[in-house]
C-alpha cells in the first residue's frame, strides 16, 4: 500500500505537471476568425489585403461600391476563412513534423499478474529416468535442479521513466517538414486566389446590378413613352387619320415595354438580395454607382509575366514541391530505424535502487519492406499526378488571361460603336423634336425618335459595365486584383 501511494504521489507531482506542460505547449493556436465581429485577423488581412481600418470606413456608409463589397465579405462570410483555417492545419503538420527530431520523455509502469495452473504429472519417459536412476543408486540426479532468470530492466516490473532520442527517424521528420512547410505555402496561395475569385464574383453582380437598376430607369421612361404614343394614336385613331392595325401595334408595343420593365425589376432585387447574401448580410443592400477610372491595360508584357504572378500556378508549384518530399519520406522508409531509449527505474520505498540510467540501442531492419514499396508507388503517382495538375493548371491560366484580354479589346471596340449609335439617336431624337415643335414632324415621330434614343442609350449603357467588368476580369486574371497591403491604394 505505502508502493502505491508512493507512485500516486510521484505522478501527481512530477509526471503529472510534465504532461500537462507539453499537452498546452502543443496545443497552442492562432485565435478563432470570427465573422461579422467587425475585426479583421492579422491572418485574413495577409491573405486579401482588407484591415480593420477598411471595415470600420466601410460600416458607416449607406452605399457600397465594389471595393466595400470585397471588405464586407470578406469580414462577414467565412469563404476566405475557410481557406485560412487549411493553412492553419498545414502550420500544425509542419510543427508536428519538427517535433520528430526532439526526444520525447514518458512515463512506463509495468506490473506482472501470475496466471493460477497447475503442476504438469511426470511423464513415462520421466518415470523411467527416474527408475534408473534408484537402480543405478545416482541419487543426485533426483535432486531437482535450480535454474532462475532475469528480465532486463527496461520490461522489468515498475515505474521508469523513458527518454527516447531518435537518431534516423529524424531524416524521416525533416522529409515531413519540408512537405509542411510547402503545404502550408500552398494553402495559403491557394487562399488569396479564392480572395481574387471571390472579387470577380463580387464584380459580376455588382456591375450585372448597375445594368438592371439603369435598366428599370430608361424602361420605365420607355413604357411612359409608348403610353403617351398609344394615346397619341387613340387619338388619331378616332379621327380617322391612321388604321386599326396602327393602334394595335401601338398596344402590343406597351404591352412589351411594360413586360420588359416588370422583368427588370424583378431581376434587379434578385441581385440585389444576391450581392446582401454574398456579403453576409441578411437585408437587402443599396449599392453605389460606379466612379472609378478604369487604369491603364499593361502593354508590351509577355503572358508567362503575368503567369508569375498568379497564385493559382504558384500554389501547384508548391504542391508539386509537397510531392516530392513524400517521396523522399517514402524511400527513407526502407532505411534502418535507429532510436536510442534511457531508462531512469523511479526506486520503490524502503528498498536500495540503483540510480544508474539503462541504455538501449534499438535498431529496426524491415526485411519484408512490402508496405513501403506500395508507400513509394503511390508518392511516386501523386508526384506526376501534382505535375500534371500543375501543367493543366498553366494551360488554363494562360487561356483565361488571352480571353480576358480579347473580352476587353472587344468590348471597347464595340463600346465605341454603340456610343457612335447613341449619339446618332440623340441628334435625330433632338431634330425629330425641334422638328414637331416648328410643326413640321408629327408628335408620334417626336416621340418614336425619343424611344429610339433610350433604346441607344440603354444598349450602351449595357456595354460600358461590361466594358468595366471585363477591365476588372482582367485585372484578376493577370494577379493585378484584388490589392494586398503592400500594394494598396489609400483611398480619400
Amino acid at each position: 500500500m505505502n508502493h502505491i501511494n508512493f507512485q500516486n504521489k510521484y505522478y501527481k507531482y512530477v509526471i503529472l505537471p510534465l504532461t500537462t506542460f507539453f499537452v498546452f505547449a502543443s496545443c497552442s493556436s492562432t485565435p478563432d476568425v470570427k465573422v461579422a465581429d467587425g475585426v479583421v485577423e492579422e491572418s485574413l488581412k495577409t491573405i486579401t489585403g482588407v484591415t480593420t481600418q477598411d471595415v470600420e470606413k466601410v460600416s458607416s456608409k449607406e452605399s457600397y461600391d465594389l471595393d466595400d463589397l470585397y471588405v464586407l465579405a470578406v469580414e462577414r462570410t467565412e469563404r476566405i476563412a475557410l481557406k485560412n483555417e487549411a493553412t492553419e492545419q498545414a502550420l500544425a503538420q509542419k510543427d508536428k513534423a519538427f517535433a520528430g527530431f526532439l526526444p520525447t520523455l514518458s512515463y512506463v509502469f509495468n506490473k506482472f499478474y501470475a496466471v493460477p495452473g497447475h503442476t504438469a504429472q511426470p511423464t513415462l519417459l520421466q518415470n523411467y529416468k527416474t527408475y534408473q536412476a534408484i537402480q543405478k543408486g545416482d541419487w543426485t540426479s533426483l535432486i531437482p535442479s535450480s535454474s532462475s532468470s532475469s528480465l532486463p530492466p527496461t520490461v522489468g516490473a515498475g515505474s521508469r521513466l523513458l527518454l527516447s532520442v531518435p537518431i534516423t527517424a529524424a531524416f524521416s521528420s525533416y522529409q515531413d517538414y519540408k512537405a509542411g512547410r510547402n503545404l502550408a505555402e500552398q494553402r495559403r496561395l491557394e487562399a488569396k486566389h479564392e480572395a481574387g475569385r471571390m472579387y470577380l464574383e463580387l464584380a459580376q453582380a455588382y456591375f450585372n446590378f448597375l445594368q438592371l437598376q439603369e435598366s428599370v430607369k430608361y424602361s420605365q421612361e420607355s413604357f411612359d413613352l409608348n403610353k403617351d404614343a398609344l394615346d397619341e394614336r387613340k387619338r388619331m385613331y378616332s379621327v380617322g387619320r391612321i388604321m386599326r392595325s396602327d393602334l394595335l401595334n401601338s398596344e402590343t408595343s406597351l404591352s412589351n415595354a411594360e413586360a420588359v420593365l416588370a422583368d427588370a425589376k424583378f431581376q434587379l432585387e434578385q441581385v440585389r438580395i444576391t450581392l446582401s447574401t454574398m456579403v453576409g448580410i441578411d437585408k437587402p443592400i443599396s449599392i453605389a454607382n460606379f466612379l472609378s477610372d478604369l487604369p491603364a491595360v499593361p502593354i508590351g508584357v509577355g503572358v508567362d509575366e503575368f503567369l508569375s504572378k498568379r497564385y493559382d500556378i504558384l500554389a501547384a508549384d508548391q504542391s508539386v514541391k509537397v510531392a516530392e518530399a513524400q517521396k523522399s519520406k517514402a524511400w527513407v522508409a526502407f532505411a534502418p530505424t535507429i532510436a536510442l531509449n534511457n531508462y531512469y527505474s523511479l526506486p520503490y520505498p524502503g528498498t536500495t535502487t540503483s540510480k544508474d540510467i539503462t541504455a538501449q540501442l534499438q535498431i529496426t531492419m524491415p526485411l519484408t519492406p512490402l508496405s513501403q514499396m506500395a508507400d513509394l508507388k503511390t508518392a511516386e503517382s501523386a508526384r506526376k499526378q501534382a505535375k500534371l495538375t500543375a501543367s493543366q493548371t498553366r494551360r488554363t491560366a494562360t487561356q483565361e488571361i488571352r480571353n480576358a484580354f480579347e473580352s476587353y479589346k472587344n468590348s471597347e471596340n464595340i463600346l465605341s460603336i454603340y456610343q457612335k449609335a447613341f449619339a446618332s439617336a440623340r441628334e435625330t431624337s433632338q431634330s425629330q423634336t425641334a422638328g414637331y415643335r416648328s410643326g413640321r414632324n408629327s408628335r408620334i415621330e417626336a416621340i418614336s425618335s425619343r424611344i429610339g434614343m433610350i433604346s441607344a442609350e440603354m444598349t450602351y449603357r449595357r456595354m460600358f459595365h461590361q466594358h468595366a467588368l471585363n477591365r476588372v476580369a482582367l485585372g484578376v486574371s493577370i494577379g493585378e486584383l484584388p490589392h494586398l497591403p503592400g500594394e494598396k491604394k489609400e483611398k480619400d
